[in-house]
């Protein structure tokens, strides 16, 4: 029997097809020659499963995911379909875990298997927890972080915006004078600090001045007795002083000078003798005649002492001199 092109181009295509399903199938991890016992676990949520993803058994590869399905939509819970190598028998008490597989958050089946006498069948549903990894972890913990670090991002950015607003081109003027200012404060306190270091040296004033404080504080620790005596003294005059009268005193004083004021006022307005003689031009006209003649009359004795002295021992008979008469002109 002659076998046509056509038939060897449709069984070359045939072993093609084949080939690159068989292809696939392996690059997936599947080995369909090889007999796999089928189970299923039930999850909340797969965050990530995927298909053809690993099952493990204390690390080493047993099987893999072969479906990923909702159980309905009410419950929201979702059915994983795994493959596990014939050769594995699982018991029991065997857990479906859900882990992170790597540091990119790929996702694998772990089955926690405990020895036991009696095994699940194929078509069994195992039961199933979500294990959180460490990259899981760090993701749960990593979301306040993100959350506050988005937070501080926005006050960034207000505070970059209120730093722009504050340090424009006027304001940065005023805050270089400022700390050119405030380089010169420093400067001075500097000074200031090197003059205070120059007067508490030795020979310094503060140090003069605290040398003498205490000499002078010395002095009255010495004196101490007589400035006790003389505290006591000045306490006995006060109690003289508290004791005397002095208000009585005070009123008389004041009395006293209402008298006095009154006196003076007299005085003032011309009143009694000593006011006609302060007030009265007259008795001062009449002093100075009076002092007038009294002038020419010392004068003239003094010219004529004859005229008003008489004095002989021989002469009996008493010569009688006429006064001349001097015209006043």
């Amino acid at each position: 029997m002659k076998i046509t092109r056509e038939a060897k181009i449709g069984a070359f295509a045939v072993v093609c097809l084949a080939s690159l399903f068989l292809g696939i199938e392996f690059v997936k991890g599947r080995n369909i020659f090889s007999r796999s016992y089928e189970y299923y676990a039930v999850f909340s949520h797969v965050d990530g499963l995927e298909r053809t993803n690993d099952v493990l058994i204390n690390g080493y590869k047993v099987g893999l995911v072969d479906d990923i399905v909702f159980e309905n939509y009410q419950t929201g819970k979702i059915v994983v379909t795994i493959l596990v190598n014939k050769k594995f028998k699982l018991p029991t008490n065997t857990i479906a875990k859900m882990i992170s597989a790597d540091i990119m958050g790929g996702k694998a089946i772990k089955l926690d298997v405990k020895p036991g006498n009696e095994f699940y069948e194929p078509g069994d549903t195992l039961p199933s927890q979500v294990e959180t990894g460490l990259i899981d972890q760090l993701g749960h913990q990593m979301i306040p972080v993100k959350e506050k670090a988005e937070r501080l991002m926005v006050e960034m950015e207000r505070t970059l915006a209120v730093f722009s607003e504050v340090f424009n081109e006027k304001n940065r003027d005023e805050l270089s004078i400022g700390i050119t200012n405030l380089r010169k404060t420093l400067e001075n306190a500097n000074s200031a600090t090197a003059q205070l270091d120059s007067m508490m040296a030795k020979d310094g004033s503060i140090r003069k001045l605290l040398t003498n404080a205490e000499s002078i504080s010395s002095n009255i620790k010495n004196n101490n007795k007589q400035i006790a005596n003389i505290i006591q003294n000045f306490s006995s005059i006060s109690d003289s002083l508290a004791k005397a009268n002095i208000a009585s005193t005070l009123l008389q004083v004041d009395s006293s000078m209402n008298q006095l004021n009154g006196i003076l006022t007299k005085i003032n307005a011309g009143e009694g003798t000593a006011g006609k003689l302060l007030k009265d031009s007259t008795l001062y006209n009449n002093l100075e005649h009076a002092s007038k003649n009294l002038e020419l009359l010392l004068l003239d004795m003094k010219t004529n002492p004859k005229r008003y002295i008489n004095f002989s021992l021989i002469d009996l008979s008493r010569t009688s001199y006429k006064e001349e008469k001097k015209i006043r002109k």
